[in-house]
């Protein structure tokens, strides 16, 4: 039996995948990196905006096509189940909270087909081209926004216990992984149904691997009202080597009324707060926000204010997101829906803003001598590292990966830092 993953949307999606992966290879089945080769495929999907939805049908559809049983995975399989299977109604659905069963889902499928693919070579082992494995800590939130449709397909929260993070790190370190991308809805709540919490995590890998100083820990997306209560304690552990000094933060909006109405649970002078002593403690630290255009009823003045604080707190990267009203959700039947014009030209503006923020961020890199570890192969003999504070650095030269080089900045552009090797 071959089998075929295809993961869409977020980080946490690809964690995922990886995990089932990882449980169908030790079940004894082949990985294979075509869907033509396969006798199962794996569709792990995404629903968080309209235009998502859309692309995973029309994959799904693709997918039909192969006459071949199909999985589909991801949040479409736990709150669109019925449209799942109006494109495929023999699809077999395999929610989040469900990955762990793959194995004895693809057992039963495994009886029932007649004859698996014949004459195709098992997968060979590939060489590597980036080195970052994603490590889940948990799956669902606390949260109550009224947009989210992933707080909807993944449910209450239900962290993984820390013995089982710190052996999946060890098990990306044995093969040769050495970017460690702790991913989650919320970081931040990692153990609150566990009697601990994030920066108690953070304290067990330290500890865990303190001799250790070959590889790097990314934290992932954390809320800023969930940041709030751990923050000192999260700090004290950012203090590791281990750890890049990176953030990514959602804002979602720089006016307070919006963020009322989304449900967030904070408001913008907390987020400020949050970053400025985190900046105060690291002042390299990347940053890394997201802005949603367009929630109902947003106004021009309110929108502005977004774009006043992606002016005045200055983050290196902002995820720009036009609403979309999603099924099941508190907005979703809300009379007062933004046009798309408007939410595009409103995008636009705030695209603009964003990058000529980073281009001026990254500029000012120049001349400066940093280490970064390479973590992926890039084009035309080049590479690509990040460093200690996870900015990404292109390197014309192959290097290899896994390594870390000292580096000095030669040129900047809105996205990355381009460096040459200091010999």
């Amino acid at each position: 039996m071959k089998i075929y993953f295809e993961p869409y949307g977020c980080t946490l999606n690809y964690g995922e995948s990886r995990i089932m992966e990882e449980l169908v290879e030790t079940a004894g089945y082949t990985i294979v990196r075509e869907p033509d080769q396969a006798d199962v495929l794996v569709l792990v999907t995404c629903t968080v905006i309209e235009t998502t939805e859309n692309k995973m049908l029309k994959q799904l559809q693709e997918f039909s096509k192969y006459d071949k049983p199909v999985i589909v995975g991801g949040c479409m399989a736990s709150v669109q189940a019925e449209t799942v299977l109006d494109i495929n109604p023999n699809a077999h659905l395999l929610p989040p909270d469900k990955i762990f069963e793959i194995p004895q889902m693809i057992e039963s499928l495994n009886e029932k087909i007649d004859a698996p693919n014949e004459g195709i070579e098992d997968s060979v082992q590939e060489p590597l081209t980036s080195i970052d494995a994603i490590v889940p800590i948990s799956n669902g939130c606390l949260g109550s926004c009224t947009y989210c449709i992933t707080r909807l397909a993944r449910g209450e929260l239900r962290s993984y216990p820390q013995d089982d993070v710190l052996k999946s790190i060890s098990n990306a370190l044995d093969k040769g992984l050495f970017e460690i991308r702790l991913t989650a809805q919320d970081t931040a709540v990692y153990g609150l149904d566990r009697q601990t919490n994030l920066p108690g995590l953070l304290k067990m890998i330290n500890e865990q691997f303190s001799g250790s100083n070959d590889f790097r820990i990314r934290v992932g997306m954390m809320n800023p009202n969930t940041t709030l209560p751990i923050l000192d304690d999260l700090i004290e552990q950012y203090r590791s080597d281990l750890i890049f000094k990176f953030l990514h933060l959602p804002v979602q909006s720089g006016d307070d009324d919006i963020l009322t109405d989304m449900k967030r649970g904070y408001k913008v002078q907390d987020f400020k707060d949050i970053v400025n002593k985190f900046r105060t403690e690291f002042p390299d630290l990347t940053l890394s926000t997201d802005i949603i255009i367009g929630y109902p009823g947003e106004t021009e003045e309110q929108f502005n204010k977004s774009v006043e604080l992606v002016k005045d707190i200055q983050p290196n990267i902002v995820n720009i997101t036009r609403f979309s009203a999603r099924p099941g959700t508190e907005a979703y039947d809300r009379k007062d829906q933004i046009v798309g014009r408007i939410q595009k030209d409103r995008s636009r503006v705030l695209t603009k803003v964003r990058f000529d923020v980073s281009t001026t961020i990254n500029e000012k890199c120049i001349g400066n001598k940093v280490r970064i570890l390479v973590t992926e192969v890039g084009k035309d003999d080049s590479v690509m590292g990040r460093t200690d504070s996870y900015q990404p650095v292109v390197i014309k030269k192959k290097l290899e990966l896994g390594t870390f080089q000292e580096v000095e900045i030669t040129e900047a552009i809105e996205a990355y830092l381009i460096g040459k090797l200091i010999e």
